[in-house]
C-alpha cells in the first residue's frame, strides 16, 4: 500500500480514453502488461489484459 488517499486527478476516466480517436484494445493490453515504475505491481494475464482492454473499448 502506497498510502494514497485519493484519486488524482489528471488520470482520465475509462470512458474518456476508450473515446480517444487513436484507441485501440490490442495497444491498450499491450499497454497493461508492460510494468510500469509509479504503479503497484499488478501482474495481469494475456487474457485478464485483454479483458480488461474489451471492457474499455465497450464504454465508447
Amino acid at each position: 500500500m502506497n498510502g494514497q488517499s485519493q484519486a488524482s486527478v489528471d488520470v482520465p476516466s475509462f470512458a474518456s480514453v476508450a473515446r480517444k480517436p487513436d484507441f485501440s484494445p490490442e495497444r491498450l493490453a499491450y499497454f497493461l502488461l508492460d510494468p510500469h515504475p509509479k504503479m503497484p505491481n499488478f501482474p495481469l494475464s494475456r487474457t485478464e489484459a485483454g479483458d480488461i482492454a474489451a471492457y474499455i473499448a465497450s464504454l465508447r
